[in-house]
């Protein structure tokens, strides 16, 4: 995403320099109460961290100086790495226009329950802004005067607070005009006085009742600011807000602003591999392979991470890993391993597995977690205190943006990401540094993220700037005081001036779409007879399943800065045991259900269609499920056994159908 603001750096500094002309006076006096009193190009120690305070301070300039005529029409975005504190800006720029401005009204937007906690964390009480500093004596004003009201909290307040209270804080959700509650809320506002609207985790404003929603706010809204850490979506779109500033993981690792991730992952020498019958659990052969050669197989990447060994492995990586941080800790605080899963199945197979094989105390948080089990997950970093803390938490899909957690030391991966949003969003989950009693500022902290190569994740560490150090013995221990390099020198923008606008595209030059492809071969026809052509695919009952995996050693990868690698031990042998795990007959149908919608997704985009044709086909390969694994049950009555089988052959299905030439347009096109 472009930076709006990268053409007004030049005068910008200019204007800082020669004493920021053009302010309101009481605009002024409040910066003058932020500033350093030894430096005046800097906060006072104790209030905003230099890059918060040049956010907001380019956040005046932008409003007063520049007009919405000029930049922020739509709002202006805040680009802060999570663990940049992006909500002491916010508190600080509500600060400054309940001063200057005497706005009475400030909402908070925000996408899910999780953001929406920790926000009310911070405000409740005007808790911030007692802890940043932020009101000045003179404006005789302190915390008491930004009363919060949460919307859907269940606590005091509700839609009939809006009235009264200063600072709004609710789900995007409960502005939409779609829901009764929705249209109440949003008449509340409109029909009050005008007020600054905050929209965090912006990168989610593209959905297109949430951006309907800002529109129709934007004739009552003051000002507007957007915050994120990953502004650009998985759907290519980004926020219609104009971005202002950017404060990225390299340049937080400079200031020391986050924990220095670093990546391990197993160095494998072979792999045994057992061939199963699914439907009876027969073994039928057993074969030990180099690992060199396990991509002639075509085995599925989440099976290096999910099949019983290969899980047991990671796990005993990750736990090493914990049990360093466990050190490094000293009992002030307690390190959280974060697992996550794809699907509740996975999720409860790890779970246990750490539970019960390992003997971790462990939360599992799904979306069929109760409110009690969530808090707990809110609260993990508070169970110090608790005779048996948790020390791992398993999620799916659930604890991402807004979870801050910042004793989260290990993050185990146990699935494959496609989105770079999403993958990002759970390294972020590791990346905010521990600020407790007894941790200096200055001390090293890193976030070892537990990966696997067959993963493929190597697009996401090079957002991280992954770099490499070989030389480093099997066995030596990770000595974060000695072995992390100095932080990465921090990039900024030296002439401004020379930033250019990209012209528009000259229609005088576009071609009347008249040009020469090659010879590409026609789509295949769709198949009318498609009904019969899936019935007639057979399957081998016969599945691969990894039982066991030589490793010769972990290697440990630094992100960012000079960056390093280390190989350490392999994690010892683990003896055969067993069956400790039991995934829940609900947690099994609903995988087999959401692997078939996702496979139904793909398989429709792959054949050139439209994702929202994926319903056609989702029923088709449902019907042949059914017939060819369920004895023609469906999924809710079938038997366990049957669906088990079911499960374990998902991985074929889409290999059978996808290769047969028109068979999908033949569904969307003929299917009834």
């Amino acid at each position: 995403m472009f930076n709006n603001f990268s053409q007004y750096e030049d005068t910008f500094r200019d204007w800082r320099r020669d004493g920021m002309p053009g302010l309101k006076l009481d605009s002024y006096k409040y910066i003058e109460f932020l500033t350093s009193k030894d430096d005046d190009q800097a906060a006072r120690p104790g209030t905003l961290w230099p890059h918060q305070w040049e956010s907001f301070l380019r956040i005046i300039y932008a409003h007063e100086i520049l007009g919405k005529t000029s930049l922020g029409a739509d709002g202006l975005l805040l680009n802060i790495v999570t663990g940049g504190g992006k909500t002491a800006v916010i508190a600080a720029v509500i600060a400054w226009l309940r001063i200057a401005y005497n706005i009475q009204k400030f909402v908070m937007l925000c996408p899910n329950l999780i953001v929406r906690d920790r926000l009310e964390d911070d405000f409740e009480g005007g808790k911030v802004f007692k802890d940043r500093d932020l009101l000045p004596d003179y404006g005789h004003i302190g915390p008491q005067d930004f009363p919060l009201t949460t919307l859907g909290s269940g606590k005091d307040g509700g839609w009939a607070s809006l009235f009264s209270a200063s600072v709004i804080l609710g789900n995007i959700h409960q502005f939409y005009l779609s829901n009764k509650s929705g249209q109440s809320n949003l008449s509340a506002m409109m029909n009050g006085p005008d007020f600054a609207l905050f929209n965090d985790e912006a990168h989610n404003s593209p959905a297109p009742e949430y951006e309907a929603t800002l529109k129709r706010m934007r004739e009552k809204v003051v000002l507007r600011i957007d915050t994120t850490a990953t502004p650009d979506r998985a759907d290519g779109r980004a926020p219609d807000s104009d971005m202002i500033y950017e404060y990225s993981v390299t340049d937080a690792l400079a200031d020391g602003i986050i924990k220095t991730p670093v990546i391990y992952q197993p160095d494998i020498k072979t792999v045994q591999l057992t061939y199963t019958d699914a439907r009876t659990g027969e073994q039928r052969k057993v074969e030990e392979i180099d690992w060199n050669e396990v991509d002639r197989l075509g085995l599925n990447a989440t099976q290096w991470v999910t099949d019983d060994e290969p899980m047991r492995q990671q796990m005993a990586i990750a736990l090493r890993r914990l049990e360093e941080q466990e050190r490094r800790a000293k009992g002030r605080y307690q390190p959280i391993l974060f697992v996550v899963a794809v699907c509740k199945a996975d999720a409860e197979k790890a779970e246990q597995t750490l539970n019960k094989y390992f003997k971790i105390k462990t939360l599992l948080v799904t979306e069929d977690t109760d409110e009690a089990d969530r808090q707990k997950a809110r609260e993990l970093g508070r169970q110090k205190k608790a005779g048996t803390p948790y020390r791992a938490v398993v999620s799916v899909l659930m604890l991402r943006e807004g979870w801050d957690v910042p004793e989260v030391g290990v993050i185990l991966l146990l699935r494959k990401f496609g989105s770079k949003v999403y993958g990002q969003q759970v390294v972020g989950r590791g990346l905010r540094r521990v600020r407790v009693k007894g941790v200096e500022s200055t001390e090293p902290q890193i976030c070892a993220v537990v990966d696997h190569p067959k993963l493929e994740h190597q697009w996401l560490w090079d957002i991280f700037n992954a770099k490499k150090r070989t030389g480093v013995m099997i066995d030596d221990l990770f000595d974060e005081t000695e072995d992390l390099p100095s932080p990465p020198p921090k990039q900024e923008l030296e002439k401004p001036d020379l930033v250019i606008d990209l012209p528009s595209v000259d229609p005088s030059v576009l071609d009347d779409g008249e040009f020469d492809v090659g010879d590409i071969a026609p789509p295949p026809k769709p198949l009318e007879n498609w009904k019969d052509e899936l019935s007639r695919i057979e399957y081998d009952p016969t599945v691969v399943e990894i039982t066991k995996v030589s490793i010769a050693g972990v290697v440990g990868q630094e992100l960012g800065g000079k960056g390093w690698k280390t190989i350490h031990s392999a994690p010892d042998e683990s003896s055969p045991v067993s069956l400790v795990t039991q995934v829940s007959d609900d947690s099994v149908r609903e995988a087999v259900k959401a692997a078939l919608l996702e496979m139904a997704e793909s398989l429709t985009v792959e054949a050139g269609y439209a994702a929202t044709f994926k319903d056609k086909v989702y029923s088709a390969l449902l019907h042949h499920v059914r017939a060819k694994f369920l004895n023609n049950s469906s999924l809710g009555l079938a038997e366990r056994a049957d669906v088990d089988f079911a499960w374990k052959m998902l991985r074929y299905v889409k290999v059978k159908v996808g290769t047969i030439p028109g068979l999908i347009a033949g569904v969307i096109e003929y299917g009834d």
